[in-house]
């Protein structure tokens, strides 16, 4: 019954906040107030750290902090990816070193937990 309720609650979530995105795509534009982008990119986070829990439930059943620590590293780098490249200062060097970041946080997380 907990793996259910859990799993509603994360495709809840998940569809609002994909919702929350479908509207501001549509509705807003960040040329005109730069407030919009700041609230794309945190709905988005939301929308990917709703996503990555309902689908760890899906597939295991249940989540654990090494599975949380995954999730929210990886939407973090996912959301500064696509900052870096819409404001088009994401360059080969500063790719390289996000992916190296990323590499030593999810070493990181993987050795604490």
């Amino acid at each position: 019954m907990a793996r259910t309720r859990k799993i509603k609650l994360s495709f809840f979530f998940s569809a609002v906040s994909f919702l929350g995105l479908i509207l501001l795509i549509g509705m807003t534009s960040p040329i005109k107030n730069i407030s919009f982008a700041l609230v794309f990119f945190a709905v988005l986070f939301a929308f990917l750290v709703s996503l990555g829990h309902l689908l760890i439930y899906l597939r295991k059943g249940q989540l654990g902090p090494k599975s949380r620590a995954r999730i929210v590293i990886s939407s973090v780098f996912i959301v500064l990816l696509l900052m870096f490249s819409s404001s088009q200062s994401l360059n080969w060097v500063d790719g390289l070193i996000l992916l190296l970041v990323l590499g030593g946080l999810l070493f990181y997380s993987s050795r604490r937990a």
